[in-house]
């Protein structure tokens, strides 16, 4: 297994059959965050899709869609079973992504949460094989594993997919990846195996806004101050943006800002649309919080905010 597939040696495991059944459960392999890619390695990039991940169990007729913590989505996607079922396999574990496309062919989370009323709406965009008619492939490295992959899905059907990697250089991946409103880029490392659990084989690089926001509120718990309540200018007036944790300050630094933000209290909420949680502390807004964050949901809000710091406008 430590040789790569490539050629008529891919075609060989796809006609290969063994008796071995695929284990009950392959916990999924996870990316680490970064900043950017890697200066050396032997990488290969790949849109990171904005949706749920689910891992496809195949044994014969017996298909299983699980998400990563295991719970069984089969009966809530028919369409997508049957798409599965439909594939040149006798037993299988396939990793991908399930989505929901825009207009202009982007991943629409928000539009997936409502999606499962309809899950003929929703794309599954397979990017690993693990097993493959009776025989464990994880030791393989990843390029021979997608090769296989490819070969199986062949054309595929509208709602499953083969996810495509791009010989572009990651900058110029990530720029386009930002100009299309995409969530970002995932690297792997095309010549590792397949390890289940979060490691450095697999990176994360979002295309993220970053934008100053009002703070409008604070909360606090046993370890101090929790979250920062975000407020957004429109039409003249401040709406509720967000909630953004204050990580990566030194303790004496929560210290000053809890300080600072106490000395701001106020009795009320200067936003035209509070949320109604009783254990905010409210504040006059002369702090901005600088965040990066993917995008604004439909509601207003910013989605998977990261704290970068604070900032005195005066």
């Amino acid at each position: 297994m430590g040789i790569p597939a490539s050629g008529d040696c891919q075609s060989d495991i796809m006609a290969r059959k063994h008796n071995l059944p695929p284990p009950d459960w392959i916990a999924p392999q996870l990316a680490t965050p970064a900043r950017k890619a890697p200066a050396s390695g032997d990488w290969s990039y790949e849109i990171k899709f904005d949706g749920y991940r689910l891992m496809t169990r195949i044994d014969g007729g017996d298909i299983r869609l699980l998400t990563r913590r295991r719970n069984n989505w089969t009966v809530r996607l028919p369409a997508l079973c049957d798409a599965v079922a439909a594939l040149p396999v006798s037993n299988a574990w396939l990793d991908g992504e399930i989505v929901v496309l825009d207009s202009n062919g982007v991943p629409d989370f928000n539009a997936l949460q409502n999606a499962f009323d309809h899950p003929a709406q929703i794309t599954y965009f397979v990017f690993d094989l693990l097993w493959i008619n009776g025989e464990d492939i994880r030791g393989l490295p990843l390029r021979a594993r997608r090769e296989v992959l490819r070969q199986m899905i062949g054309e595929g059907a509208d709602n499953l997919r083969f996810s495509e990697d791009f010989a572009a250089d990651p900058a110029s991946l990530l720029e386009s990846a930002r100009n299309m409103g995409l969530e970002g880029i995932i690297g792997k490392r095309a010549d590792r195996p397949f390890r289940s659990g979060r490691s450095t084989d697999w990176i994360k690089i979002k295309c993220m806004q970053r934008q100053d926001f009002p703070i409008v509120g604070y909360t606090t718990g046993r370890g101090g101050l929790q979250s920062l309540i975000l407020a957004v200018e429109r039409d003249g007036v401040l709406r509720f943006a967000g909630t953004v944790e204050p990580t990566g300050l030194r303790s004496s630094q929560l210290r000053a800002l809890t300080n600072k933000l106490a000395s701001l209290e106020r009795d009320s909420s200067v936003l035209s649309n509070p949320p109604s949680d009783r254990y905010i502390r409210w504040s006059e807004p002369k702090l901005l919080a600088d965040v990066s964050f993917v995008e604004w949901t439909p509601g207003g809000h910013v989605r998977h905010p990261e704290f970068r710091g604070v900032r005195d406008p005066a």
